[in-house]
């Protein structure tokens, strides 16, 4: 392999680390303003959760289509939580 291609995988490695630090960042920033928690790996409220613990919240949660309606399966009252502290409401339909 040539230098050139490691050191643009290692530029997009350092570019997704930022955009996941920045995320983790700004959900746990809105976390503290509003008050909120989300539920760790336990089930205990923490203000503090890693970003990958969200993702993996978010599993079995499942966008479909039934009959030309769109429909959002398995969202807990938790994970509107986080949608709407990151501002993705309208991906979940909740705007």
């Amino acid at each position: 392999k040539r230098p050139e291609r490691v050191m643009a995988l290692g530029m997009v490695m350092a570019l997704a680390l930022l955009v996941y630090a920045l995320g983790e960042w700004a959900l746990r920033r809105r976390l503290w303003e509003t008050g909120s928690s989300l539920p760790d790996q336990k089930g205990r409220p923490t203000a503090k959760p890693t970003l990958r613990w969200v993702f993996q919240l978010f599993m079995w949660v499942r966008l479909v289509e039934l009959g030309g309606k769109w429909l959002v399966l398995n969202l807990a009252p938790h994970h509107e939580t986080a949608v709407r502290l990151l501002g993705a409401g309208r991906y979940y339909l909740l705007e």
